[in-house]
């Protein structure tokens, strides 16, 4: 798959978040887990949901090694975290981005061409990558997933 890649200037967000030590193994049941948390805290406080879910990947994990993801749902102000969920601002500003379809584990060449194209422009990483969820794995066949990629640059 070919990925078309763009700069872009995006605005911080608001959000419900939760913490999560992972490897590539327990990644889904956590990210699940955690997800359910984080509806569950905002479902008790009210909150009003303002845009897809996403994840921070501020470490690398595989098979044998853990990594911090921070698992994220926007809110609008108002919102409250309770126990394991804060409230956060994700900061904005400029991002590579790009969108992946289809399953989540075939999801590494799209970072390889956000790579690529970041060291064409003389840019590099300015800060954790988020995958933003367009669409319910639940609902729609594994093939049609849409993951957009946001990578901040400096």
């Amino acid at each position: 798959m070919a990925y078309d890649v763009a700069f872009k200037d995006v605005p911080a967000q608001l959000v419900l978040a939760a913490r999560e030590r992972v490897t590539l193994t327990t990644v889904a049941e956590r990210l699940g887990a955690a997800f359910g948390e984080i509806m569950a805290c905002g479902q008790a406080a009210g909150a009003t949901y303002a845009g897809p879910p996403f994840v921070l990947y501020p470490e690398r994990f595989d098979e044998s090694t853990e990594g911090e993801i921070v698992v994220c749902m926007p809110v609008a102000p108002g919102a409250a975290g309770a126990g394991r969920v804060s409230l956060e601002e994700i900061p904005g500003g400029r991002v590579a981005s790009t969108m992946h379809v289809g399953p989540y584990h075939d999801i590494s060449p799209a970072y390889e061409a956000l790579m690529a194209a970041m060291t064409a422009e003389g840019l590099h990483p300015g800060g954790p990558p988020r995958e933003i969820y367009l669409n319910d794995p639940g609902t729609v066949p594994e093939h049609a997933l849409l993951t957009e990629i946001d990578w901040p640059v400096q």
